[in-house]
């Protein structure tokens, strides 16, 4: 009997000491929990079991994958990026993880590395319309038209709906030299927007209202971050983030619908596109004709200057100080706007303000003192022509 009480002991305390090892959670546990909480919003509890999911197993390619999201949403961008460094060094063969580190980089202003990124995407075998328009605009800004270009193309093939690639292919063929395949592309979208304008009009709808831009481009530093929703002086709302001791520039305004941040403005660059091409070709009606239309539907400042160029050229000097200084709302911190508004105020006969904007211009950057210098004085003579 006491051999059987000491036996039956021993097993319950063998049962009592391996319980634990029984309910103690694995790393694939705590990577469900985190998907779990952030269906609820709970950022910092999924992060937590992320977190925990690299701890139990640290060559856990998905939950590192999965923590950068989550970084991300927080606006954290080192800690995502070394996540997703950490996953592909795991599994180099995460196809999306290339992708999302390619934007990543493109956000930081790491072209080559984006681009290096998208390549291996591409070349594993991603395929997405959305990868070749990003790599085609990197090619770009290496001005490798021709790879851009072919990057367009194979977006366009599969997703022909998308006016922004043929946009893109449009300014890739400009800079390669060749204006008719860019006027070609312009005028597809146009023609698109124009039909639809015609449909919009027949149903009785109306034209589309201009719609400024609201958007601007991320400039990201440091590693922590918070985001908030706010309100500005337009009652607009707006997302902000902001990074510890620094901003993230990224504004997002929530009222602009998805046809108003993308299609309008491409319908808009079309136009503005075109009327650079017809102002090369000495074409200035068919240039204001386009400037007009792209104002209209979007008014961006670099139509607004373009147009206010044209006005400067035909001696409308009221018009083009007005298109000036709109551009200069818009954007306060571009030097050149404030050189051809003082010039038109030179050649008006208006020298203190138009100095106002030469010192402006100079100040916001110094290089321009030269070209300052040369406006003023081919403005003062053209002034002085005009003089009774």
């Amino acid at each position: 009997m006491k051999k059987f009480i000491s036996t039956l002991m021993c097993c319950l305390t063998l049962v009592i000491l391996a319980a634990p090892a029984f309910a103690q959670k694995t790393a694939e546990d705590y990577l469900k929990a985190s998907r779990t909480r952030l269906e609820t919003r709970d950022l910092d509890g999924a992060l937590a079991a992320l977190d925990k999911a690299v701890e139990l197993k640290p060559d856990f390619a998905e939950a590192y994958f999965e923590r950068h999201r989550l970084h991300m949403l927080k606006g954290a961008l080192d800690p995502a990026l070394a996540d997703l460094n950490k996953a592909l060094l795991i599994d180099p063969e995460m196809k999306l993880a290339y992708v999302l580190r390619g934007r990543i980089r493109m956000m930081k202003s790491d072209m080559n590395g984006a681009l290096s990124d998208f390549d291996n995407a591409v070349g594993k075998g991603y395929r997405s319309d959305e990868v070749y328009s990003s790599r085609a605009n990197l090619r770009m800004m290496k001005q490798d038209y021709e790879g851009a270009i072919s990057d367009f193309n194979t977006a366009i093939s599969m997703n022909p709906g998308r006016i922004g690639y043929y946009l893109g292919r449009g300014a890739a063929r400009a800079a390669s030299g060749d204006e008719e395949g860019a006027l070609a592309d312009y005028t597809e979208i146009i023609n698109r927007f124009e039909q639809k304008e015609s449909e919009r009009l027949a149903a009785g709808k109306g034209g589309r209202k201009a719609t400024p831009f609201d958007m601007t481009s991320p400039l990201i530093k440091g590693q922590e971050s918070s985001a908030k929703v706010v309100t500005n002086s337009k009652g607009e709302t707006l997302r902000g983030v902001t990074m510890t001791g620094t901003e993230v520039t990224t504004k997002f305004n929530t009222n602009m619908t998805p046809e108003q941040m993308e299609y309008l403005p491409n319908v808009a660059g079309a136009y503005l596109n075109r009327a650079g091409i017809y102002i090369k070709r000495g074409d200035s009606d068919a240039a204001l004709a386009d400037l007009n239309k792209s104002i209209t539907i979007h008014p961006f400042f670099g139509a607004l200057q373009m147009r206010g160029q044209e006005f400067r050229k035909r001696g409308d000097l009221n018009a083009a100080i007005a298109d000036f200084t709109k551009a200069i709302e818009q954007q306060p911190q571009m030097a050149f706007f404030y050189v051809d508004r003082g010039a038109a105020l030179q050649a008006l006969g208006k020298g203190d303000e138009a100095e106002k904007d030469f010192a402006r211009a100079v100040e916001l950057d110094p290089s321009l003192k030269i070209t300052v210098e040369k406006r003023r004085a081919e403005a003062k003579k053209e002034g002085g022509k005009k003089s009774p």
